[in-house]
């Protein structure tokens, strides 16, 4: 089995997963904003992205290209973020290596894709979401092979599906990870736990090949490693630290 490896000689995240990713897996990063996923996420594809391409051993490989696939979040709202919270040297690799896919684009009369999705008529809803499902299968057919793809968040892509499809959009996870099987790619999907049903965010994760989820604890940003098949994790749990190089973790030791 080919492996997606974080690259090693950057601390701390080579640490962490030692083992890498392997290729044709699903991974859900859950946590509520403020929980500093989107700068692991951004720190990670940094790393990555240093190095993609690169063949570290006969069964280890960097990817080719890091996407982020986004609905109502914007290119401009991401390179804002990297740029106000990184150096200049990390936003200058972000911003040359990170590929964006937008498949939607919110009107710029709604501030949120939740309110547009309640004032649009039933009609122009399907239109759009046969429209952005039927765009990110083409895409991903002919781009997502050896590739890391960023769902920027899931919960965007999960809400143009109504409680009555709830089955519809969970069918079209389980495509989503026979084509991550099929073609090679690694899925990066952040979600944000409170904005769906609960039984479908439960289903959601039970697909998942690994589970980080975020959170705040005793005053601390922490990070744990609920699930990850295919890596060697000596630790589960870390302290987050951020600076303008990135994220840092710290392991903490539990009785």
């Amino acid at each position: 089995m080919m492996i997606l490896r974080v690259p090693t000689g950057f601390e701390p995240l080579d640490r962490v997963f030692q083992g890498g990713f392997p290729l044709g897996s699903v991974i859900v990063l859950v946590g509520p904003p403020g929980t500093r996923k989107e700068d692991f996420l951004h720190t990670l594809s940094v790393r990555m992205a240093r190095l993609n391409g690169s063949r570290l051993h006969e069964n280890q490989v960097l990817p080719e290209r890091i996407w982020y696939l986004t609905l109502a979040t914007t290119k401009q709202s991401v390179l804002q973020d990297v740029g106000g919270k990184f150096s200049e040297d990390f936003c200058k690799t972000f911003s040359s290596k990170a590929l964006f896919r937008s498949f939607w684009e919110l009107p710029e009369s709604f501030t949120d894709l939740a309110r547009w999705l309640k004032q649009t008529d039933g009609k122009a809803v399907r239109e759009a979401k046969a429209k952005i499902f039927s765009d990110l299968s083409k895409f991903l057919e002919r781009e997502a092979s050896n590739s890391v793809l960023i769902f920027f968040p899931l919960n965007d892509f999960a809400l143009f599906f109504s409680e009555e499809e709830k089955v519809e959009f969970l069918a079209f996870l389980e495509e989503m990870v026979e084509a991550c099987r099929k073609w090679g790619f690694v899925i990066l999907a952040l979600l944000v736990p409170g904005t769906l049903d609960p039984s479908l965010e439960t289903n959601i994760l039970s697909k998942a090949d690994g589970i980080i989820t975020f959170r705040k604890e005793h005053g601390r940003e922490v990070m744990v490693c609920e699930k990850l098949l295919g890596t060697l994790l000596e630790e589960k749990v870390f302290e987050i630290h951020s600076d303008r190089r990135g994220v840092e973790l710290k392991p903490l030791n539990r009785v």
